[in-house]
């Protein structure tokens, strides 16, 4: 797993205060020009953990390291690492923005396989949009997923989401088909049904007002205006939600 910027912050402090010790103890750590080059690696390393391309090239370019002497290559690190210490400070190196895959949902998804690729491909561009800072789209994905999963989960078991209390019914008292259920529905009978906890059910209506985004005179309405904590906030709703239907079967 990659070094978050406070671990490579940290690291590299540890490094500093390591080279920067009295002669005796850079002695008994660094006794010879290997010794020196390796802690320069393992600096380097952590800083292309973080994406600090620009401070690893620096490194790379500078002509000290070559020198004949420890202490002149000691020296050099240690001006490297307060340059580095100096844009930790000032917000320069960041967290890496990471895309994960979706967890396996095929076992929801077996009632219509090409789903489960659908689940995948969604799942990733919903990070895409929020590092790109589109939270709206990232939300109504989310909002699409949570759908798509709940109609998967009510269609492998078809009749007892029939008898939920809240499965709909039209004005001749017949059931519609599953498919046809909007998404208020597939969460209210997903809640009954124990295939959701109950307070998940509520914060994934949440969720759906959010998704309901997608029509523009709703948004207007709405005065909506996401951000990425909201986008945060979905995430934890449908990593839970997925959760729940999983362990439901």
């Amino acid at each position: 797993m990659p070094l978050t910027p406070q671990q490579a912050k940290s690291f590299v402090e540890q490094v500093l205060a390591e080279i920067t010790a009295n002669q005796a103890e850079l002695d008994e750590r660094f006794p010879n020009l290997r010794a020196v080059d390796a802690k320069v690696r393992e600096v380097k390393l952590a800083l292309e953990e973080v994406g600090a391309s620009q401070l690893v090239t620096g490194i790379g370019a500078d002509e000290g390291f070559t020198a004949n002497s420890r202490r002149v290559r000691l020296e050099q690190l240690a001006h490297h690492c307060r340059t580095a210490m100096k844009w930790f400070a000032g917000g320069g190196i960041k967290a890496r923005k990471t895309i994960t895959r979706a967890p396996d949902v095929s076992r929801l998804t077996q009632v219509l396989p090409e789903l489960d690729q659908v689940i995948q491909s969604r799942w990733l561009e919903a990070q895409k949009c929020q590092h790109a800072q589109a939270h709206t789209a990232a939300v109504i994905m989310m909002g699409s997923i949570m759908e798509a999963l709940l109609l998967a989960r009510c269609q492998l078991r078809p009749a007892d989401a029939y008898q939920s209390k809240h499965a709909p019914k039209d004005k001749h008292g017949n059931r519609p088909p599953i498919q046809d259920w909007n998404l208020h529905t597939l969460i209210e009978v997903s809640a009954d049904l124990g295939w959701i906890k109950t307070d998940r059910g509520k914060f994934s209506h949440g969720l759906r007002e959010s998704r309901n985004i997608v029509h523009p005179w709703q948004h207007a309405v709405s005065r909506a205006n996401f951000d990425e904590a909201t986008c945060n906030m979905c995430w934890q709703v449908l990593n839970a939600s997925v959760a729940d239907w999983l362990a439901s079967l």
